[in-house]
């Protein structure tokens, strides 16, 4: 029953994934310019929503979903660059994740979770995406200026997983008066 569960995670969210981040690209692909497109990356909320929620699993279906946007047009006929990049989709956030609870007092079940300390998580998670990202990309030599792309990285992430966040957190707040009628 348990692996049952774990399965319908890790497909749930490798399907969340790719359909957010296929929603990104339709909302902002009409921007001009690549920096335009980056500077709000919805998925990144998304990446932590699910390694908050279900930890190992929730990353393991954001590497599948990173995997099957990756191997399509965004980095086609480069297989190891979009293995890459999809392996750091599911590791940054767990790695952030891990970070705050050896040394932010964040509790393993989330107990107590504020909203600063969400928030520091949130900007450690974005820079980490965006130095591990922008490494690998510099590695494959298919970064430029390491500086601006970590600042145009780490914005997107940072913005995308403030609006998803804070969005998810809306709706949520408003389920119980939905049912109350």
């Amino acid at each position: 029953m348990q692996l049952q569960k774990s399965v319908w995670v890790v497909a749930l969210t490798a399907l969340a994934y790719m359909g957010l981040f296929s929603f990104n690209q339709f909302v902002f692909s009409s921007l001009d310019g690549v920096s335009a497109r980056g500077l709000v990356f919805l998925p990144s909320g998304l990446q932590l929503i699910g390694v908050l929620l279900f930890v190992e699993w929730g990353a393991l279906g954001l590497v599948l979903g990173a995997l099957a946007m990756g191997l399509g047009p965004l980095y086609a006929g480069d297989p190891i660059t979009a293995m890459g990049a999809a392996l750091l989709a599911g590791l940054a956030p767990l790695f952030a994740r891990a970070l705050c609870v050896r040394y932010d007092a964040l509790d393993e079940d989330l107990h107590g979770l504020s909203g600063a300390a969400l928030l520091r998580l949130t900007v450690l998670f974005s820079a980490l995406s965006a130095l591990l990202g922008q490494l690998w990309l510099l590695g494959r030599n298919q970064g430029g200026d390491l500086w601006a792309g970590m600042a145009l990285h780490f914005t997107g992430d940072l913005l995308g997983a403030l609006i998803v966040m804070y969005s998810a957190k809306l709706v949520l707040d408003r389920l119980p008066q939905l049912s109350r009628g």
